[in-house]
């Protein structure tokens, strides 16, 4: 990557153009030679005839001539600017159907050759690599170098619930395409968002944004991609129940902070990731969605990132392993409304919004160490039956009414495990 990122100092579509220019005008030069050498010799042959035949044949020779050269001329050009189309497309990383050329001359149809095939080599290219990142180390023409630099960023851990589960009552090439198609809708909602795809582990995905591409409102886009992408394994999850596979769920998780974005590797093989204690609370908030039964967990810093279009509900105060201060975690629920109509069916629904502010209610009490009002709010949200959480707090509640704790305590919830 470094030296193709070398390579690319100096040169674009002007440079392109230029030397294609060159070529096209040397070409010309020479078809309009070859009409008056043809002219010559037509003069030549036709020395003895008298003179009005021969002048008339060799005027012939010389409109044929031209002809011939403005036939080349246009042949030539058409082929030289898709040429040029070609590398400007091949410079913007753009990997479509490739315009044949045919220009009649070997060289020109050689150089069309090479550039389908070096078309189709950036394609396979791009199938690895974050273009966005490969276009702006083109755009800079600096060298690539171990490294990186601080930057505010929101981050996202992905994993499917009971893989393993699943993976065991599959053939593995079953499971291959399970996974592949899985992937192909999940990675497409996320990349509409802005998301640079860092990578994949197993069945789980790791994304983020506002690196490398600039985007001040990182928080909000991940929050919006994670949506559409929970749609879309849910929607390609209640296709597989209807073909008789089992059902799967997609946990997330969710953090925005300051991290270390760049190269890691080492100099011949380089991974361009983001590294820090924002990302390990990512993952660690993927996977705290196993003991509070949720599917997208977010921080506290996401939440206000994100403003006000999304449903969010309180969760618990946490101190993840390997964090040194408690955290603020919510469940990203939904949007408050639709701006479009394919937005639609991540709107939350009317009855939980109207109850969300008794939940509200409910954690504020709790937190107070208030656990009779905490009580009485949770019933009002609709009880330990309302779903996974509720249960969960009803447990907590009951159980600390039944034995008040001591003087001092606090609602935070350490976690050793990842």
């Amino acid at each position: 990557m470094a030296q193709q990122a070398g390579a690319a100092q100096g040169t674009g579509p002007g440079t392109t153009r230029s030397a294609l220019g060159v070529v096209a005008a040397t070409v010309a030069v020479s078809a309009v030679g070859m009409a008056f050498v043809v002219a010559a010799a037509l003069a030549v042959i036709f020395a003895d005839l008298e003179d009005g035949i021969a002048l008339g044949l060799t005027a012939f020779g010389v409109v044929l001539g031209l002809n011939l050269a403005v036939w080349i001329g246009r042949r030539v050009a058409r082929s030289l600017v898709a040429l040029t189309r070609e590398a400007e497309a091949m410079r913007a990383l753009e990997t479509g159907p490739v315009v044949p050329v045919a220009s009649g001359l070997a060289e020109l149809d050689r150089l069309g050759d090479a550039m389908r095939q070096m078309k189709h080599a950036l394609g396979v290219f791009g199938v690895y690599i974050p273009r966005d990142l490969v276009r702006q180390l083109l755009s800079q023409g600096t060298e690539i170098r171990l490294g990186g630099e601080r930057r505010q960023v929101t981050v996202m851990f992905s994993d499917i619930e009971d893989f393993t589960r699943i993976a065991e009552g599959m053939e593995p090439e079953e499971l291959m395409r399970m996974v592949s198609g899985y992937f192909e809708l999940v990675t497409a909602e996320l990349l509409h968002s802005g998301a640079t795809i860092d990578k994949y582990i197993g069945d789980a995905v790791m994304a983020l944004w506002n690196a490398p591409r600039r985007d001040l409102a990182h928080a909000l886009h991940g929050c919006h991609g994670v949506l559409r992408a929970r749609l879309a394994a849910e929607e390609l999850a209640d296709r597989l129940v209807a073909r008789g596979k089992p059902r799967f769920r997609t946990r997330f998780g969710l953090h925005s902070g300051q991290a270390v974005v760049g190269n890691v590797g080492s100099s011949d093989r380089m991974n361009y990731t983001a590294i820090g204690a924002t990302v390990n609370l990512a993952s660690r908030l993927e996977a705290l969605n196993r003991i509070y039964g949720t599917q997208i967990l977010a921080s506290e810093a996401t939440l206000r990132g994100a403003g006000g279009s999304f449903v969010f509900r309180a969760v618990d105060l946490v101190m993840p392993k390997g964090t040194g201060e408690a955290v603020a975690i919510h469940e990203l629920i939904g949007l408050g409304g639709a701006r479009n109509p394919e937005d639609a069916p991540l709107v939350v629904d009317r009855g939980l919004l109207d109850r969300l502010p008794a939940w509200e209610e409910m954690i504020r009490c709790y937190r107070a160490a208030r656990f009779e009002a905490a009580s009485a709010a949770l019933t009002r949200f609709g009880g330990a039956t309302a779903d996974s959480l509720a249960a969960l707090y009803a447990g907590r509640i009951a159980a600390l009414r039944a034995a008040p704790p001591e003087p001092g305590w606090t609602p935070v919830v350490g976690y050793d495990q990842k």
